[in-house]
């Protein structure tokens, strides 16, 4: 199966790039291969983000999933680390079938062994708001943390997502939980890094409690106060949105923590 037209890469495994013509094979290979590009991006996914990718029901998706595991593009991983209690891996054949439509050779790197099962919730949060805004056609492309480059002194840290909305770069950031104050202030310095550097217009800040993101910008009006700091509260306000939405953090909590 080869591409009849280029997909650019920081658009891959939005379904809508895929989507030629209203043929129900022509729409069934388009979810094969978003779902197969998102995963190849991102390492792997679960049922919970692909409903947000996807906007389908559950029930519809589990049976796409056991399709796609029965054809061996994808497998299967059991896992007590995310509320859906499995995520979805590529295997080669899933590769390979990427890299006949891209007409370019792949490297996926993940294995069950390299799965970080610590942060698993904290990752199938992120893609859930690349995939929600993604969607509705809030965000036209994105690159998720793997992809961005290292700074000057090659520090590993990255946002958690980039995305662009039309007009602005932004950085997406998920708080899973607390954060000292040491560590915010080191967290501020390099969101200014990245903006001064034009890197990201803007840092939005998401979590699924309220409380997190309220405690991380209680802890910044505390740093920009003390001038030793040298953090420009003018600065980061204008920089930095704090995503109180009611909706959002419901969303993120239903689907990833409620039980």
């Amino acid at each position: 199966m080869s591409n009849n037209k280029s997909i650019v890469y920081s658009e891959r495994g939005i379904l809508a790039r895929y989507i030629s013509s209203t043929s129900t094979h022509q729409r069934h290979q388009a979810k094969v291969l978003s779902l197969l590009d998102w995963i190849y991006r991102f390492g792997f996914t679960s049922t919970a983000v692909l409903e947000d990718l996807w906007e389908l029901d559950r029930s519809v998706i589990n049976r796409l999933l056991r399709r796609y595991c029965k054809e061996e593009v994808i497998e299967e991983m059991a896992t007590f680390a995310c509320r859906d209690k499995r995520i979805f891996l590529l295997k080669p054949k899933g590769i390979r079938m990427l890299e006949a439509f891209h007409n370019e050779s792949l490297k996926y790197k993940v294995k069950r062994s390299t799965i970080n099962f610590k942060t698993i919730t904290h990752d199938l949060m992120v893609q859930s708001i690349v995939a929600t805004g993604v969607n509705s056609g809030r965000y036209a492309f994105f690159y998720t943390e793997s992809e961005q480059d290292k700074d000057a002194m090659g520090n590993r840290r990255r946002f958690d997502a980039l995305v662009f909305d039309g007009s602005q770069m932004l950085g997406v950031e998920v708080e899973a939980s607390s954060k000292t104050i040491p560590s915010r202030k080191d967290i501020l310095k390099r969101y200014q890094q990245a903006i001064e550097s034009k890197k990201v217009d803007s840092i939005l800040l998401f979590s699924h409690r309220r409380r997190f993101i309220a405690d991380a910008e209680r802890i910044h009006n505390k740093l920009y106060d003390k001038s030793e700091n040298q953090l420009d509260r003018t600065f980061f306000e204008k920089h930095i949105r704090y995503v109180y939405s009611k909706e959002t953090i419901a969303h993120l909590y239903g689907k990833f923590w409620a039980h």
